[in-house]
């Protein structure tokens, strides 16, 4: 935990419990070592005391609000650096020192804030900023910390927009039926094809991005509201592809999607991501329940029978497992899922992995 201390009038940055040496015999780490070490996290770290005073930055700091070396001095006034980022044209137009003040006097209040900001040569910063109290609970300063969020944001109207052309394209759709009895009977029909691949009847990524987010919210909410998630391939499919054909192919990948669909319940959502390669999202299930239903259908596709021309065909899986963290994206945990199921890959195949 970090505390202000203020002997002989200035602030100091200490580490609890050596509060009167730099290194004490504990082995805890004291002033220059943190300050030292506060230099390798990747996110930009400041420090403010109560006259809105700089005491500490980091070079992440510098780099993600790209600020020239003769701007950040020790002590450097707070209002210097929104006076520099007016007059860049971060805060848009206005009079430069009416933005400075309106931002001096929010900083004043010493409160917690989180918001995003562009940069006028677009790059996204999320900003979050807590306060730091005295001995009598009086603020005597705030941390706040930088993060570059310029992909995410993309990522995220990426999605946004696929989802909308979604959207308008069932909107359309109904639209076309609507007045037509003799097409009723269908639209549920139309409404699987859009989000159902047709050919294993598993859910297609467009749905996911839409269902897997708001069972992401309800775990933000509520610990309880756990979400597993199996990142899963068929081995070596694309030999079997080689030596049978595609048809064939895609009768394995039938086979070993159905084999997950009769185990899913309805809350589940089970995703084909495209090729061989799947996802499945389990509500309410942490990583060593999932890791045990991923264990078991990992048996169970090794079990397959085939007849015909596939007849003696054994077929295996490699499996990632994981659980959703809090504050994570979707694209991270799908991520984190992917690098368990590339560890079990390399591990051999034909086994589960979990993320660490």
């Amino acid at each position: 935990m970090l505390e202000w201390a203020k002997p002989s009038g200035s602030f100091h940055l200490l580490s609890k419990g050596a509060m009167n040496s730099t290194h004490d015999d504990s082995g805890s780490l004291g002033a220059p070592e943190l300050a030292s070490a506060l230099q390798y996290v990747p996110v930009g770290i400041t420090l403010i005391d109560r006259q809105l005073s700089v005491r500490f930055w980091n070079r992440a700091f510098c780099a993600v609000q790209d600020f020239p070396d003769e701007l950040m001095r020790p002590g450097v006034a707070m209002a210097d650096l929104f006076r520099f980022i007016a007059r860049r044209g971060d805060y848009g137009p206005g009079d430069t020192e009416q933005q400075v003040s309106q931002r001096i006097a929010l900083a004043l209040k010493f409160e917690p804030h989180h918001f995003v900001r562009t940069r006028a040569d677009g790059v996204v910063l999320e900003i979050m900023g807590r306060p730091i109290t005295g001995p009598g609970g009086e603020p005597v300063g705030f941390v706040t910390i930088y993060q570059d969020v310029t992909t995410e944001k993309r990522y995220k109207e990426q999605l946004e927009t696929k989802n909308n052309e979604l959207l308008t394209a069932l909107s359309d759709l109904r639209m076309a039926l609507d007045g037509n009895a003799a097409l009723q009977q269908d639209r549920s029909k139309y409404y699987q094809l859009a989000v159902r691949d047709p050919l294993t009847n598993m859910f297609t990524r467009y749905y996911m991005e839409d269902t897997v987010t708001r069972m992401i919210e309800l775990h933000e909410r509520s610990e309880s509201d756990k979400l597993g998630v199996l990142a899963f391939d068929i081995d070596k499919f694309k030999s079997i592809n080689d030596t049978y054909g595609h048809l064939a192919g895609d009768t394995v990948l039938q086979r070993v999607a159905n084999l997950f669909l009769v185990q899913m319940r309805k809350v589940d959502v089970p995703v084909r991501q495209g090729g061989d390669e799947f996802l499945i999202f389990l509500a309410g299930v942490g990583q060593s329940a999932c890791a045990v239903f991923a264990e078991r259908m990992r048996k169970a596709c090794a079990a397959l029978q085939f007849d015909g021309e596939l007849a003696g065909l054994t077929v295996t899986v490699s499996v990632g497992v994981t659980e959703h963290r809090h504050g994570e994206s979707l694209r991270t945990l799908i991520e984190r899922a992917d690098s368990a199921l590339y560890a079990s890959k390399r591990e051999g195949r034909d086994r589960v992995t979990t993320a660490d």
